[in-house]
């Protein structure tokens, strides 16, 4: 193991929270917070300060025997030395760490057992649906989703479900909800993440979801600040623009933000967008190119705007600075530096700590930001200010580090009772979007039923899901499936023609269809003139029959995985699709097994977005279908 390099004699220098804070320290800090808070920052190092405003990840640690990054599911002396001696105040949880809820509870409470002084905040992403983190847990069927329940007590139950499970695990602060307005059908990041294209359903949902989770003591952050819901290109790879006028930011994208604000948001996650309406200044990358300000680094944007038009004084998070959009174009301790001094309170993940290497350039950020504060007065009034910021909320929120109970967390996280819900939720959510006397399709005696996606696992899923509905109906689903890559022109009509033959049902799982699906449309015309009963599922954004022609039936299930984009990690999202194929069949007394009740929460376009095919709001039945 080697040995951690070790801070500058000026930053260990003048320790005086050396020791971890015990739980009766705490409760008499809580007595007057606002004061303990001040006291707490006027005797802290800069040390202790700067690692108060870092949110790091270890999602791994070193390589395996095979030489690849192995996660880290564990403490060890390395981790905890750098938690310890650089003071850290937070650190953020990846599927990669969490494995099942006694290995969460053990590596939870192994990480407050390292902390240097104030209890950490401990954060993960559990958004529902698309992003979740938990590999054991209740998902919940995202945002979309419940945009297409249109019931607000649904939101706060999730919200709730959430609270209860991340807490029972030892989580105190959940990155969401978002409340982005997706307001750009061709958006590739947010999509089914955002409740809908309508801002004022943006603004019920995501309010009721943070008046669930606050039921539980558990922090929320808004996402993405300006608004990430009207970009086509992806933050994780690019640096995105947002070519929206002000006027039109101030009546779409910001009434969320300010809502949520005024309803108990805890904080505001930045997004890596330049919004040139709002910021017009330039900067360099590292190649020398002249680029708008992302919103992360932009002063006129978080403190202008959040902060003096706004009035907002919780805690700025920064979206993970290791995203290509600023890791790929700028000098990460610069951007750290220039992101405090445009306003943010806790940088997230600006260095991969995934090996031992990675303790000398987390040495070496300490380091630049102590020289820089010396030199810019302002830049030292940030470090102050922020430390307070998070000292004080942590105090506010009555944060600890007490053990977390095992026992009471496996009864908590993914019980039946939840998954039960969980379900009910998704049931209320599936939108039939089209169709001409094909659904329900009362099923038979013996049924043949062809089941065709881009992914073997995803037909997997679903065969796996229809054999369940076979055990319910006691009638015979003989299955059968294919892998075509749909968005492709690889298919012949021979071949198409093939590949449906005798097939009494034809289920089309698409995913996030643009341009031609050529393979798509071909299986579709050839299941036509065989009059053979085709149905679309459209498995995440609803928009997918805008590329399609002449589709007789189409529903929208808003997720069959959830998908962590930073390193492609997947898992099946198992009640949307369970809701999705149950609303598809009626048993042999044509009883719908699920009858559709969703109603579209965005309006589908026609690809070239200047034509609404399916509106908002629209939603068939079965009563009125055909």
């Amino acid at each position: 193991m080697k040995t951690l390099t070790l801070l500058s004699a000026c930053i260990f220098s003048a320790i005086s929270m050396a020791d971890p804070l015990t739980q009766t320290q705490l409760n008499d800090l809580w007595k007057d917070k606002q004061k303990s808070a001040d006291e707490i920052v006027r005797n802290m190092s800069e040390a202790e300060k700067i690692g108060q405003l870092f949110m790091l990840d270890f999602r791994y640690w070193n390589k395996d025997k095979n030489g690849e990054p192995a996660a880290f599911l564990a403490m060890n002396d390395e981790v905890s030395k750098v938690i310890n001696q650089y003071h850290l105040g937070s650190v953020i949880l990846f599927r990669e760490n969490l494995i099942n809820t006694p290995q969460t509870v053990e590596l939870i409470n192994q990480l407050q057992s390292s902390r240097s002084n104030l209890p950490l905040f401990i954060g993960t992403d559990q958004e529902g649906g698309y992003v979740t983190r938990l590999r054991v847990g209740t998902e919940m069927p995202g945002n979309m989703a419940l945009g297409a329940t249109r019931n607000p007590a649904l939101a706060e139950l999730t919200g709730m479900i959430h609270g209860y499970e991340l807490s029972s695990l030892g989580f105190n602060i959940n990155f969401g909800p978002v409340v982005d307005v997706n307001n750009n059908q061709n958006n590739p990041v947010i999509g089914v993440r955002s409740y809908s294209d309508n801002k004022s359903l943006v603004e019920q949902l995501s309010t009721n979801y943070v008046k669930g989770i606050h039921k539980y003591n558990l922090l929320t952050s808004l996402k993405h600040f300006p608004g990430h819901g009207n970009v086509s290109s992806d933050s994780h790879v690019d640096l995105p623009v947002v070519n929206s006028d002000a006027k039109t930011w101030r009546s779409t994208e910001l009434p969320p933000f300010k809502y949520a604000l005024a309803h108990g948001a805890d904080a505001v996650m930045t997004a890596h967008i330049i919004v040139p309406a709002l910021d017009s200044n330039k900067i360099k990358t590292l190649t020398g190119k002249e680029v708008g300000t992302p919103a992360t680094l932009s002063k006129p944007i978080l403190h202008n705007i959040l902060r003096e038009e706004l009035k907002y004084d919780g805690l700025i998070v920064t979206d993970a600075m290791d995203m290509g959009a600023i890791a790929d174009n700028f000098d990460m301790n610069w951007a750290v530096e220039t992101s405090l001094l445009a306003g943010s309170d806790i940088v997230l993940m600006p260095i991969k700590m995934w090996d031992s290497e990675a303790v000398s350039r987390l040495d070496n950020m300490y380091r630049h930001l102590e020289i820089q504060a010396k030199e810019n007065p302002e830049l030292q009034k940030r470090i102050d200010e922020s430390a307070k910021r998070v000292v004080l909320k942590k105090l506010q929120q009555e944060i600890t580090a007490q053990p977390i109970n095992l026992t009471i967390a496996e009864q908590v996280v993914a019980s039946k009772s939840h998954k039960d819900l969980e379900n009910m939720v998704s049931e209320q959510a599936i939108t039939l979007i089209k169709n001409e006397n094909i659904l329900p399709y009362v099923l038979k005696s013996n049924n043949h039923i062809l089941v065709i996606s881009d992914e073997k696992p995803r037909n997997t899923l679903i065969q796996k899901h229809l054999s369940d509905i076979e055990q319910q109906t006691n009638v015979s689903i003989q299955t059968s499936d294919s892998v075509v890559k749909l968005n492709e022109n690889t298919l012949t009509p021979s071949e198409a023609k093939k590949l449906v033959k005798n097939q009494d049902l034809i289920l089309l799982t698409t995913y996030n269809l643009k341009d031609n699906p050529a393979n798509a449309q071909l299986i579709i015309d050839e299941a036509n003139k065989a009059k053979i009963p085709l149905v679309v599922i459209s498995s995440r954004n609803p928009y997918d029959i805008a590329y399609l022609k002449e589709v007789k039936a189409n529903i929208a299930i808003y997720g069959i995985t959830g998908f962590d984009v930073t390193n492609n990690n997947r898992n099946s999202l198992e009640t949307n699709i369970r809701s999705g194929l149950r609303t598809l069949f009626a048993d042999s007394h044509a009883q719908p097994l699920n009858p559709p009740k969703g109603l579209l929460p965005v309006n589908i376009k026609n690809p070239q977005g200047n034509k609404i095919l399916f509106p908002y709001g629209h939603g068939e039945t079965y009563n009125t279908a055909g």
